[in-house]
């Protein structure tokens, strides 16, 4: 809302925590509709991200919005530009049809808890040193989120990007987060990556995939929304590590925005949305304690650095 989104389509996972009634009360107070993910319906169909993408194109919310971008619960976006606004961004980029963000990873900065803080205030290490990368030459590639205007016809639109594979033939113009215009090659094809070190000049999203040691324990027990392995046992901790290295110190994203602050603030102080937010952390905290006194998972919290819990019983 900050950066001028002004409505949300809201799909939640079979949720047990209460923040799918967190959703339900927000849509009282903002522009939100929150609905299940059908996939809770239909467990051998499709996967969780696919579903709820397919399901949205139903909703006029949907139908009827200028713009359209697919983003996750551990995603910002942040603009650099301005007064740090999407408008202010569409005029730096010189005007565009799509724009995809670079995505940005942070690792879980030495957090072990569940702490009721802000996610961006609690990690600011990234995950790689982008200026030992630059200094090396290496183009790593890092993962995309996509903003397109919904005139636009698509083959598939999905979580990452739309795809449409006569794109460069139109008059239309895909631009990444420094304004660069996208080859033919690219925006034709199917590529889900870019290198970060030159396409994050306007903007970029922050992605906080593993957040503290106990929150990545209740992701691994939730399972992943992605509908693929790398939660299962012999992977887990590969993907842990993966985000949780010792890249580069950024605390920009620290302090929120103050417009962001501002209706943060307003949210909170309805005793609803307050009450059932912090029932909400309550309920991650239960889970990771259980987790953490469940000997059967004793390799996983030796891998995150855990002391295992004792059990009440």
């Amino acid at each position: 809302m900050a950066i001028g989104f002004d409505s949300f389509l809201v799909f939640t996972n079979d949720c047990d925590d209460g923040t799918d009634r967190i959703l339900d009360r927000l849509s009282r107070l903002i522009d939100i509709q929150h609905a299940p993910n059908p996939k809770t319906m239909f467990e051998d169909r499709g996967n969780w991200q696919v579903m709820a993408h397919r399901y949205a194109s139903l909703f006029n919310i949907y139908r009827d919005a200028g713009w359209i971008c697919f983003t996750d619960v551990d995603e910002f976006i942040h603009v650099h530009v301005g007064d740090q606004t999407l408008d202010a961004l569409y005029q730096a980029a010189d005007r565009f049809d799509v724009i995809s963000f670079t995505s940005v990873p942070y690792g879980s900065n030495g957090v072990e808890t569940i702490v009721d803080v802000p996610v961006m205030t609690q990690f600011t290490r990234q995950s790689l040193d982008y200026d030992a990368m630059r200094a090396a030459g290496n183009r790593a590639q890092n993962a995309i989120k996509s903003m397109f205007h919904n005139r636009i016809k698509f083959s598939v639109r999905r979580n990452h990007r739309p795809r449409r594979a006569d794109f460069s033939s139109t008059d239309y113009k895909w631009v990444d987060g420094s304004g660069n215009r996208f080859s033919a090659e690219w925006t034709d094809g199917k590529s889900k990556a870019v290198s970060p070190l030159d396409t994050c000049g306007l903007t970029q999203f922050n992605h906080y995939a593993i957040r503290s040691a106990e929150g990545f324990l209740v992701k691994v027990d939730r399972g992943d929304v992605a509908g693929v392995t790398r939660l299962d046992d012999d992977r887990r901790l590969a993907y842990w590590r993966s985000y949780d290295t010792a890249g580069t110190k950024n605390t920009a994203y620290a302090t929120l925005l103050p417009k962001a602050q501002e209706i943060m603030d307003k949210l909170m102080a309805d005793d609803q949305i307050n009450a059932l937010h912090k029932a909400a952390v309550s309920v991650h905290q239960a889970k990771a304690k259980a987790i953490r006194a469940n000997p059967e998972m004793k390799p996983l919290l030796d891998g995150l650095g855990l002391k295992p819990l004792r059990s009440k019983t």
